[in-house]
């Protein structure tokens, strides 16, 4: 399952997706995502991390709960282009399983899912090359990802 707000994403991800033998579904926000996973658990979900409605750690942090086990074990890879070093350290707390920095590459994103999918995944390995200095040890958390962790903490209350 792919979900992202902006229809070129997750369209331009299901396409590279389904060129590689993967089936698709996909979702304009965090959600309609929530919905069709709850009635049909996907192998993995690829979300952004800002959507409407549903942001993509509020959907992480909802799948992480869920009662249905099988929900709860779903792989999560977060895709931003937010470029904050905690970012991360946050989505690897929430319990997600991989973060790819945005504009995507085509070869990059499909080996990070397969590899993710055939459970030989390393969490450092789904940053691109030369990406480490958007995730070095920066005390900092960007305005973004504040209000995204916000959100998050506003649920949980």
């Amino acid at each position: 399952m792919i979900a992202d707000d902006v229809r070129r994403s997750r369209e331009t991800i299901g396409k590279w997706l389904r060129e590689c033998g993967f089936e698709c579904r996909l979702a304009q926000n965090g959600r309609l995502a929530w919905e069709m996973i709850k009635e049909q658990p996907p192998e993995l979900l690829v979300t952004d991390l800002e959507m409407p409605e549903l942001c993509g750690l509020e959907l992480l942090e909802k799948i992480r709960q869920a009662d249905d086990e099988s929900i709860r074990k779903l792989p999560v890879l977060v895709m931003t282009s937010l470029h904050d070093g905690q970012t991360l350290k946050i989505i690897q707390k929430l319990g997600g399983d991989g973060l790819l920095q945005k504009p995507l590459d085509k070869q990059a994103t499909f080996s990070v899912i397969r590899d993710i999918v055939s459970a030989r995944y390393s969490l450092q390995q789904t940053m691109h090359p030369g990406d480490e200095k958007c995730i070095k040890d920066r005390g900092v958390i960007s305005p973004t990802l504040r209000r995204l962790l916000n959100k998050v903490a506003e649920n949980e209350q």
